[in-house]
């Protein structure tokens, strides 16, 4: 259990108000002050900043929430692992969405093969949320497409998937090479921002001085089912990992721009905070081992 104090904290911090923290706490809200001052001047550090009748938490406020929310998960897995009369390994683990969709399927059937009394529970999200997930201790580790501090994660290298344009096999725009310039009258679909593929798009074409707004018109897709629908409707261009349209390049209802000028090959990683020790690390090297056999 954690000290009353920081539960008292964590509350605050999700409510960040002292009258539905006292409620939720069942306490007065004068002892949720008086809590929050004694953690204050204990730590010797301003956790959380009060100014025209709003709350904000300082930088080290945010620090410490990120610990607590990790520590908390950490506690309740050696209480779980002493109360249990039954040994087994449960993964919690996120997987941004491509990854998730396209990969994990055959990853997670062939785990399950090799360590069948093995629980799984899996996160689908883009690559920020899954970030966050980690840092509030709700999964123990991810896999990702998207960009990540490398300072802050350990990673590893699982593999890399070129990042292509894709169109209709009613557009005109695959039959011939071309400038990534020549697509800007087409309009375009993207991922909603926090999608690791749309970070690596918009981080590719800025090197080469081109912005989304560069394109006639952007429509904001946050589905990769839908998003090559729409595409295969000939509604517009994407551009998307290769795996992730494998099946319908393979049908020829969507076709691969050639582009002179657009050539990406992005790596996905497994990642795990530095700061924390993941539950199970035997557990996750198992399944690391399986998605490098694949």
């Amino acid at each position: 259990m954690l000290d009353y104090r920081y539960q008292t904290f964590l509350t605050l911090t999700e409510e960040m108000n002292y009258t539905t923290t006292a409620k939720r706490l069942h306490i007065t809200q004068p002892a949720v002050t008086q809590h929050i001052q004694s953690l204050q001047q204990e730590l010797g550090v301003e956790l959380i900043h009060y100014e025209k009748r709003q709350l904000s938490l300082t930088a080290k406020g945010k620090q410490l929430q990120k610990d607590l929310y990790l520590l908390q998960r950490e506690i309740a897995k050696v209480e779980e692992q002493l109360t249990s009369t039954v040994e087994h390994n449960t993964l919690v683990f996120g997987a941004s969405l491509t990854i998730g969709e396209y990969m994990m399927p055959g990853l997670i059937e062939s785990y399950l093969n090799q360590y069948p009394a093995h629980d799984i529970s899996m996160v689908t999200d883009n690559t920020q949320h899954l970030i966050e997930l980690m840092e509030h201790g709700k999964i123990d580790f991810a896999f990702v497409e998207g960009e990540f501090n490398q300072s802050v994660f350990e990673f590893q290298k699982i593999g890399e998937e070129p990042f292509i344009a894709v169109c209709s096999e009613k557009s005109s725009l695959w039959k011939q090479e071309q400038s990534i310039n020549d697509l800007f009258s087409t309009p375009l679909l993207v991922r909603e921002e926090g999608s690791g593929s749309r970070l690596i798009f918009e981080t590719a074409i800025k090197s080469k001085g081109i912005h989304l707004d560069s394109f006639s018109k952007v429509m904001m897709i946050g589905s990769i089912g839908a998003t090559k629908k729409l595409v295969e409707k000939n509604l517009g261009i994407s551009f998307i990992y290769q795996r992730a349209v494998e099946a319908e390049l393979n049908k020829g209802i969507l076709k691969k721009i050639p582009l002179s000028d657009f050539n990406v090959i992005h790596p996905f990683y497994l990642i795990y905070l530095k700061r924390i020790q993941v539950r199970g690390m035997e557990t996750m090297k198992n399944f690391l081992k399986v998605a490098e056999s694949n």
